[in-house]
Formats: structure tokens, sequence, C-alpha cells
């Protein structure tokens, strides 16, 4: 007689439940086929997803960029209005150092380039930002890269003023919605170490000029395009008109270079 416990034969008798419930762990296991088209799977999802994600953070840094020059020219517009209509000098010499209008540069003996110290809170502009400080720096310059050489021991810009615009007039620029007042800059040094005419690297600038004799400093770091903002305080992306292949080869100019004499017409003042 069966006790339940134990069949007639002595073993132990088997659960339908148990028999069930193994073939189930059996069937849900992945098999070697289904775990690579898993992994197939994940790698197309992965390639269609981070290059989305790289051009969202390119528009992101793009728009940071755009945002930062309106606010410069913004600052440039308060700064006007509270002195007669006049821009600033590219430079004073003041009792304290060398006052550059993107900061105080103070008389230490000894110091290299790169080292050179710098009080941007004294910047001609620095009391009409509604920010930080950290405004005058474009995201995308390229600090980290080893072609980079710093000039100061805080990087104070990421772009340059009109050269025509330092010292003259509001009064001057005729067509403001033509005229660029600031834009993506950096400049191609060859000359102070470590750079040399073999090690070419790129540093902070501060003025725009496309005359023939004098080098590009437009940076075209926006996927080939340079953020610009006009007089009228629009901003709009500018192609290259050429480029220099040195450094991250997106340093140029985005008109025809005018002759040595001649203004550009992008950065001409009297229209």
């Amino acid at each position: 007689m069966n006790d339940g416990g134990t069949s007639r034969l002595g073993g132990s008798a088997r659960s339908p439940r148990r028999d069930a419930r193994r073939r189930a762990g059996a069937s849900s296991a992945f098999t070697l086929v289904e775990l690579l088209v898993v992994v197939v799977i994940l790698g197309i999802l992965s390639a269609l997803v981070v290059p989305a994600l790289s051009s969202a953070g390119q528009m992101a840094r793009t728009a940071v960029c755009a945002a930062n020059l309106r606010s410069i020219q913004t600052a440039t517009t308060l700064y006007l209005r509270e002195n007669a209509g006049r821009f600033f000098p590219y430079q004073e010499t003041r009792p304290e150092g060398v006052l550059w209008y993107w900061g105080l540069e103070l008389p230490v003996k000894g110091v290299v380039e790169g080292d050179r110290p710098i009080d941007t809170s004294r910047a001609r502009l620095a009391p009409y930002y509604s920010g930080t400080r950290k405004a005058t720096i474009c995201p995308n310059v390229p600090a980290d890269e080893a072609f980079f050489k710093p000039k100061f021991r805080l990087a104070g810009y990421g772009y340059a003023i009109n050269l025509r615009m330092l010292g003259a007039r509001e009064s001057d620029v005729t067509r403001p919605g033509d005229t660029i007042a600031w834009a993506d800059a950096i400049q191609i040094n060859t000359w102070q170490a470590p750079a040399s005419p073999t090690n070419p690297l790129l540093e902070e600038w501060y003025y725009l000029d496309n005359r023939t004799s004098t080098p590009p400093t437009f940076h075209f770091r926006h996927r080939r395009e340079c953020n610009a903002v006009f007089a009228d305080s629009r901003v709009e992306r500018l192609a290259p008109y050429s480029l220099d292949a040195r450094c991250d080869g997106l340093v140029g100019r985005p008109e025809a270079p005018s002759k040595p004499t001649e203004t550009s017409p992008l950065l001409k003042l009297n229209k």
C-alpha cells in the first residue's frame, strides 16, 4: 500500500508540480543565440543614441555661447550709456598695473607666459554683467587641449571685440545690423614659448581684424561655425571663408581679407 511518501518500488514519488517548475525554469533561460541578439540590439541602440546625445551637447554649448555674446553686448551698451557713448580703449597704464579692457594685469616680476596675474574683476565690462565672469568664456574654447597655451593665470576672454570700436564713439556705428561687435576668437601663437614656428599654439585673443597684414583670429569652434553678435544685439553663426590648417584647423576668416589699409565690410563702422 502506498503511504503517499514512497512508491511501491521504494523510490521517492515525483511531484507533477515540481516537474512543471523545472521545465519552466529550463525554458526561461537565455540561449547563447538569444544573448547575442540582445547584445547586437544594444549595440545598434548605442550607435543611434550616442551621436544624438553628442549633437545635443554641441547644440547646448552653442546656445550658451550665443547667450554669452548677448550678455557681453548688453554690458557694452550699458557701458556706453555711462561713458558718454564712447567705447573703452584697448589698454591703459595705471599706477597699479596695465589695465587691459578684459582685466588688470598686476606688475609681478619674473612671471612666465601663462602665469601672468590678472584681476578680471577690473575688466571694463565687469560691473555691467548680470551673471558671473564665466559669461566671458565660451564652453567650446579648447583650453584642455595640448595645442592651447594660456596667457594668464585665469582665462579672461573667449571672445574679441571689433578692433574699430576700441576708443570709437557709438555714433560711428552707422549700420548696427551689419557690423560685428564681438565674436568667437582665438589666436595662433608662434613666437612666445612654449610656442614656436614649429610648435604653433592657440591662445585667447581680444580684437577682431581682417586685413591682409594681420593673421586670422575668428574661431569656428561650433561645428565649423563662428558665433558673432552684431551691434544691434543679433547673434549669427558665420561660415568660414578660409581656415588655417594649424592646431585644430578652426581659426580663419568669415569673408575675404581686405587690403592692408582697408577695413573688412563686416567690421567697418562707417558704412
